[in-house]
């Protein structure tokens, strides 16, 4: 979907009259303007033909910045596809007993992601399935029909067996990845180099024996593979001169073991936090998409009320999350683009993905003083492999306890599970935490080492490549995230 977008917006610029005998200069101001308005679209406009302009000035640095700018943009109308009507029709479509009146009502601000621009306003292509998301007969019904709870069927019947060699939830785990990179070589410039700082696996207490076995082409590693410290990566610069196939193929294949974490904590004895220790200010601080901000901290406080323990505080705010805060997908394209905090977005639209309300329960919990991060990388529960983020809280002496909203709350939309069995499946995933995971970034907002860089937008999640060319005017960013992919096999028995 993604790229077809970027096709429509960026494909077909729209030029201003006598935009060729216009100044750079004054088309880039025209452009600021038509932001400060709220006219995105006029303002991609400007700064394409601003770019257009510079670039017969022999202005090349300041072409490339106007670029910059309208790739900004065109990130903003991403996934934010849907006019009023169109949003109309793919809720008549995905709900068709749905009387005009109930669907009309999804339409209005604050019932659905949108934003306006141009005096129109547009909406969340996910608009349908956030519906089903936020009403649990919906999902219900979903389920039933797909004959499957997702993740409530693979995790739900091994929380409370014996914990022997047959239970795999409480069993490590050792997984081989391949991550790809196929981008058409036709998509790329001639010449030029490719710069690609590629995803690994990273070394912790719950993911260990981390190999890197394998990257291709291994002749154009500039450096690493790293799988120390808070993010794993290794980096690669490629010359496009030496490329004429009809596809550019960058891979990686790695292996690791991965540990359950089971709590095992008496919550009556924990210790006070040394408030000065480099830990504790770090993860009890704002950070880009873990914000605190005095609305979410009057949040925090009136969620955990007198309540001074840290365990049972953080317990509270998962609590809070699940049963007021339903999933919803949410467009990470446009956040990067305006910028929005993660936190911030869940904390005023109420609408949140899996990292979304992981940096939402951390800023909770920060707020309070209790130091928390959102890692991320891949879940690999069996047949149901996704990116994924969750969030881990700190206590004394006991170290990051693990939490996941997001895979609790699958237990909602479980059509076959007893009242009892969905408060065990989510007690479970506050403190534990299951094997299935691959591991990238101890925390959102964690940079590859290329970063800051002006030509990657996608700053705190990276589950994907990302890939800078800068001979080229295309957004090469979003396909190195169209054209990647990781899969996984879990080579336990083997």
């Amino acid at each position: 979907m993604i790229a077809c977008i970027l096709v429509g917006l960026i494909g077909v610029p729209v030029w201003v009259m006598g935009a060729s005998e216009i100044p750079g200069d004054t088309l880039y101001l025209q452009a600021e303007d038509a932001v400060s308005e709220g006219s995105y679209e006029q303002a991609y406009h400007l700064f394409m033909n601003a770019s257009e302009a510079y670039a017969a000035e022999g202005n090349g640095g300041k072409k490339k910045e106007a670029l910059r700018q309208a790739k900004r943009i065109s990130w903003m109308f991403a996934e934010m596809t849907l006019n009023r009507t169109a949003a109309d029709e793919t809720i008549q479509t995905a709900f068709p007993n749905f009387t005009a009146d109930e669907r009309e009502a999804f339409l209005e601000p604050g019932a659905s992601i949108q934003f306006e621009s141009d005096g129109q306003v547009y909406y969340f292509e996910g608009i349908a399935r956030n519906i089903q998301y936020h009403n649990k007969t919906l999902s219900q019904n979903y389920t039933r029909k797909l004959g499957e709870s997702p993740f409530f069927d693979q995790i739900s019947p091994y929380i409370s067996a014996p914990r022997d060699e047959k239970n795999p939830l409480y069993q490590n785990h050792t997984f081989r990845g391949t991550g790809v990179l196929s981008i058409p070589r036709d998509q790329l410039p001639d010449t030029g180099t490719l710069q690609i700082w590629y995803p690994l696996p990273v070394s912790i207490d719950s993911q260990s024996d981390v190999q890197v076995l394998s990257v291709q082409p291994e002749e154009y590693v500039v450096s690493g593979p790293v799988t120390t410290g808070t993010i794993g990566e290794v980096y690669l610069e490629i010359p496009l001169e030496k490329f004429r196939d009809d596809f550019l193929n960058v891979s990686v294949n790695v292996s690791w073991t991965t540990s359950p974490r089971i709590l095992d904590l008496d919550p009556e004895t924990i210790p006070m936090y040394d408030t000065s220790d480099p830990l504790y200010l770090r993860y009890t601080k704002s950070q880009p998409n873990i914000n605190i901000t005095p609305e979410i901290t009057a949040r925090a406080h009136d969620i955990v009320g007198d309540e001074t323990n840290p365990y049972k505080q953080a317990r509270l705010i998962y609590d809070y999350i699940l049963n007021t805060l339903p999933y919803s997908n949410v467009p990470h394209s446009y956040f990067a683009a305006m910028p929005i905090p993660e936190s911030d977005f869940m904390h005023n639209t109420g609408f949140g993905d899996c990292g979304t309300q992981s940096a939402y329960f951390a800023a909770l919990c920060r707020a309070v003083g209790i130091p928390a991060r959102a890692p991320g990388g891949y879940q690999i529960v069996p047949g149901h492999q996704g990116t994924h983020f969750w969030a881990e809280f700190y206590l004394p002496e006991y170290g990051w306890i693990p939490v996941d909203v997001t895979v609790a709350e699958a237990a909602d939309w479980a059509y076959n599970a007893t009242p009892e069995q969905a408060k065990e499946y989510k007690d479970f995933y506050f403190g534990n935490l299951d094997p299935y995971r691959f591991i990238i970034q101890t925390d959102v907002d964690e940079s590859f080492s290329g970063e800051p860089n002006p030509d990657i937008l996608m700053t705190f999640v990276h589950q994907k490549p990302a890939v800078v060319c800068t001979s080229s005017d295309s957004d090469i960013e979003m396909l190195g995230m169209i054209y990647a992919s990781y899969t996984f096999e879990d080579i336990t028995a083997e």
